[in-house]
């Protein structure tokens, strides 16, 4: 099917849809209509794929006259959503997952729940911003996917989202690779907060797969019934889906025992700096503290002070305050506090060649 034939306006007199779609046998989509959403549930060759804007105040209404979906699988389309959830019962599968929102130019980095409920011949989902799994898995049918059970729209929205996280943990690493780079430049105060960004993000991308992981873990847990195809569905769906999660688990893993790692390296840096500066001022008052105590020495109010009856004692007393000054810097030189101590200069390296006898054979 074309783009402009599936992703047409949304049906008018259907309030609150989006899109509707269906599925013949083969798995190729065509624009639905309010007759088959009359018909939604029912059995069928094929299914429905029906998405609502929970913004719109109509779908609430909409989805109370559906027959097919149970008042748990209502609710949990229109309720408020904390945390990624699936439930199934009576042959409906239905949840809630954590997806990033998408604009105009693309993903961004604000999150929100793409609400669905599974039969087995209707898809239900909601949202109430585009989500990025959504609109992949869209465009993917637009450009001729072909999907032949609601099972499989399922596997291929988890798949969009699972890819959109992958998307994220690469920009997170391109993050990190920057930090590495400002610190390996001594760079350390600019790379600090690029560095709590990316370990922030990091986490939050952590506990969005974690829980991703869990919920479609549920899915292998169905109780086995004879006779019951499409649960064993469910669950090879599931084990497929739980493996492209994991090696995304691993490799979000890895970004976070590498972000540890930047900040250690981080905060030896920075205390490396800190100590450098501690040194310099350190050095700083150890050559004006005998100036200080010869310019406190003259301040005294005390009778046939040194200098005091001399023209020339402000003078006389300046150089006193450079030669205390100087006095001090040779010592510390001397001492090894500032600069090496005499005697460590490095020697020059020597060739081979003269450090031993040339072998003479006679």
């Amino acid at each position: 099917m074309t783009l402009n034939r599936i992703a047409r306006a949304p049906p008018a007199d259907i309030p609150g849809c989006l899109w509707i779609m269906r599925f013949n046998g083969a798995g190729e989509a065509e624009p639905g209509t309010a007759d088959d959403l009359d018909a939604l549930g029912a059995p069928r060759e094929g299914f429905l794929w029906l998405h609502m804007d929970l913004a719109d105040v109509r779908t609430r209404p909409l989805l109370a006259r559906i027959g097919a979906l149970s008042e748990d699988a209502r609710d949990l389309l229109c309720d408020p959503v904390d945390h990624q959830h699936l439930e199934y019962s009576d042959g409906i599968v239905s949840g809630a997952l954590l997806d990033y929102e998408r604009d105009l130019g693309g993903p961004t980095s604000r999150a929100d729940y793409v609400r669905f409920a599974s039969g087995a011949s209707f898809f239900v989902s909601a949202r109430r911003l585009p989500m990025d799994s959504v609109e992949a898995t869209r465009i993917a049918i637009d450009r001729g996917a072909r999907l032949t059970s609601p099972i499989n729209l399922f596997e291929m929205l988890t798949h969009a989202l699972i890819d959109g996280l992958a998307r994220k943990a690469a920009e997170l690493s391109a993050a990190f690779d920057r930090v590495e780079d400002r610190i390996i430049d001594q760079r350390g105060r600019q790379a600090r907060p690029a560095l709590s960004l990316a370990r922030r993000d990091a986490v939050r991308l952590a506990r969005q797969i974690s829980g991703l992981s869990t919920t479609v873990a549920r899915l292998e847990t169905i109780e086995e019934e004879i006779g019951e195809q499409r649960d064993d569905d469910l669950r090879e769906a599931a084990a497929r889906l739980i493996q492209h999660a994991s090696a995304l688990t691993q490799d979000v893993t890895s970004l976070q025992e590498r972000a540890r790692l930047l900040q250690d390296e981080l905060n030896a840096l920075l205390s490396l700096e800190t100590n450098d500066r501690l040194y310099v001022l350190t050095l700083t008052t150890m050559l004006l503290l005998p100036a200080t105590f010869v310019t406190g020495f003259f301040g005294m109010n005390t009778k046939n002070l040194l200098f005091s009856e001399d023209d020339n004692g402000t003078l006389y007393a300046t150089i006193l305050c450079v030669l205390a000054s100087a006095t001090a810097l040779f010592l510390m030189r001397r001492w090894g506090l500032a600069g090496a101590p005499e005697g460590d200069e490095p020697r020059p390296p020597t060739s081979a060649r003269h450090d031993r006898p040339a072998d003479r054979s006679f």
